[in-house]
């Protein structure tokens, strides 16, 4: 780790926070390893409220804060705040817009930072390819296509798949909880991978402290891979019995985009709805090689009673 003493996550969300956890846990055992977290200002200095809390765990954690907003920040003053840095960790999610995953790598680039885990804590974009219906998974392969055009910054991409909670969303309109039903996009055999973002943190921090050093790939990681199928059959028994199947073919599912332009989840469901690209076998994955147990979608479930 010589080479890489100095690391900056940039987000504290969702996903950044479990990854922070897991980081700063892993530092200890590397003390020539410093963590520091890149936040917009009025998170850095906030004095109430969950923001607080928040900015107390980081304090706790030992994790020092850096100040920038990867939205409203240029190129070059994105790379400023990244020069000092050895290997940066994206955990900023889409929250800035379009476009700002690409100025984010070329930022890096310009900084020259020896590692790169871009925010690609999601499906496989390589098969998924463009004209998907989502503007931000064009932008993920375009990301990729920079990341291999040069030869500056190594990197590394983990693949997770969809958020477990994100399943279970209303807004996702698979699980419907008050109806008892189930919607298969696609097809009844059409699977999806997710993980919990507690899963990612865990596994983001083994896999950027693994060694020999991955670089300049691709790692699959999964909580579960399931088929509409067995998400059916999942959520029967936890429903003891009550349960309506219904399949949203391509054709509903285009119609659905059509006549609701702006509704995400609509977009969502039509790009979800494929046989390739946004699921992948838990036996091929990085977690499973390496022993590590992960949170499956009943284990998830069991700790959700609401659903």
């Amino acid at each position: 780790m010589k080479s890489e003493k100095n690391i900056l996550v940039l987000g504290a969300g969702e996903l950044g926070m479990p990854v922070l956890r897991a980081m700063s846990r892993k530092a200890q055992e590397h003390p020539q390893v410093t963590i520091s977290v890149l936040l917009r200002s009025e998170a850095a200095h906030a004095v109430s409220g969950s923001r607080r809390a928040r900015r107390e765990e980081l304090t706790k954690l030992g994790i020092t804060v850096v100040e920038g907003d990867l939205q409203k920040n240029s190129i070059d003053e994105l790379s400023e705040r990244f020069l000092p840095f050895d290997a940066i960790i994206n955990c900023s999610g889409f929250v800035g817009g379009p476009g700002t995953q690409i100025k984010i790598t070329q930022a890096v680039f310009k900084a020259g930072v020896a590692r790169y885990f871009p925010w690609q804590f999601g499906v496989d974009y390589d098969v998924v390819g463009k004209g998907s219906g989502q503007q931000v998974w064009d932008e993920q392969l375009e990301v990729r296509h920079l990341l291999r055009a040069q030869s500056i910054t190594e990197w590394v991409i983990v693949s997770t798949g969809i958020f477990t909670s994100y399943l279970f969303e209303p807004g996702f309109g698979v699980v419907d909880a008050q109806s008892k039903t189930v919607c298969a996009l696609g097809d009844w055999k059409y699977a999806v991978t997710l993980t919990t973002p507690e899963d990612i943190g865990r596994l983001t921090a083994d896999i950027f402290f693994h060694q020999p050093a991955l670089r300049n790939e691709i790692v699959f990681i999964a909580g579960d891979t399931l088929t509409y199928d067995e998400l059916a059959d999942l959520m029967q028994a936890r429903w003891e019995g009550k349960l309506n199947r219904r399949l949203l073919d391509r054709k509903k599912l285009l119609e659905d985009v059509q006549l609701n332009p702006h509704d995400p989840g609509a977009a969502y469901r039509l790009a979800f709805a494929r046989p390739d690209g946004v699921a992948w076998r838990k036996e091929n994955t990085f977690n499973y090689h390496q022993g590590i147990e992960t949170t499956t979608a009943g284990q998830w479930l069991a700790k959700h009673r609401n659903m």
